[in-house]
């Protein structure tokens, strides 16, 4: 089973304590002001406060934002250019099992452990790279500014459960308010290319199989386009993570780019290096009435 562990940095804060529940059902008593793994995400995510101040967004082509990448940026919200999306966010969609969802901007709730969102987004971050199978990075975000510089820099969403139900194992449940996963639009190179989007994209493991991250590239669709993106591409999607290429593909990304010895992946053999693929999608012939 998969077991949620705490960024070292942050499991030495002894601010205060709280009992929460793992993502594997059992009990530990850890700081309540870290980054935690309890059921209400992930394996679930327990969140933090931030007194962080947002910077003023400004438009995608100008200044110091426009000279942001894939791999960078200014921390944020998550809001940049909300008002060009006000027609589809929030969305409301119904997954395979039956449960209500909504895609929704993360919510940053001061000094409430329990609703704000930026640390649950962080430690679901920290959860895939330690997992070390489906994006390039090796460390994790010990600090919620840097993971907002990253994920937040612009427009980034979750995946918010509406109602109760049962994880992908159907073994354990869960409840409304669950994060099931995450997912960001925002520039792939700075300047004169920043009209070409990527997207990042992460399904909590125990909510796997459910139609979330098929949900998310819907969205990610109709949400890049109206964001003023003319294409997307990503750079990295693995060729061992057989799920993510054949979604990508039957939602009419095209392959390409293919990079061999592109990556060092944990569960691979010593010395062997996984390929990656490269998918562009012309969002200039999304249909204007594409809903997700």
């Amino acid at each position: 089973m998969f077991r949620c562990i705490i960024p070292s940095l942050l499991q030495r804060n002894r601010a205060a304590s709280k009992v929460i529940a793992n993502g594997c059902g059992g009990l530990q008593r850890l700081s309540a002001t870290a980054v935690l793994l309890d059921r209400r995400a992930i394996c679930g995510l327990s969140t933090a406060a931030s007194s962080t101040t947002m910077p003023v967004r400004v438009s995608l082509l100008t200044t110091n934002r426009s000279m942001t990448t894939a791999y960078q940026g200014i921390p944020g919200d998550g809001k940049h250019n909300a008002h060009l999306i006000s027609g589809i966010i929030p969305f409301q969609a119904t997954l395979v099992d039956g449960r209500r969802v909504e895609v929704d901007y993360f919510r940053h709730v001061e000094d409430d452990i329990e609703e704000d969102e930026y640390y649950a987004g962080m430690a679901l971050m920290n959860l895939i790279i330690r997992e070390g199978k489906s994006w390039p990075f090796d460390q994790e975000f010990e600090s919620v500014d840097d993971w907002r510089g990253y994920f937040l820099s612009h427009s980034a969403f979750v995946v918010r459960a509406i109602n109760n139900g049962m994880d992908s194992s159907k073994k354990d449940s869960s409840r409304s308010g669950e994060i099931l996963g995450c997912f960001y639009v925002k520039p792939n190179y700075p300047g004169r290319c920043s009209h070409v989007c990527n997207g990042g994209f992460i399904t909590a493991p125990r909510f796997r199989r459910l139609g979330v991250g098929r949900l998310m590239g819907r969205v990610f669709l109709r949400a890049a386009k109206d964001l003023g993106y003319k294409s997307s591409y990503f750079n990295l999607v693995f060729k061992s993570n057989v799920g993510s290429v054949l979604m990508w593909e039957s939602l009419g990304f095209e392959r390409v780019a293919v990079l061999e010895n592109a990556a060092a992946l944990e569960g691979m053999e010593e010395g062997e290096l996984d390929t990656a693929y490269g998918y562009r999608y012309d969002l200039e012939k999304l249909p204007d009435n594409y809903r997700p």
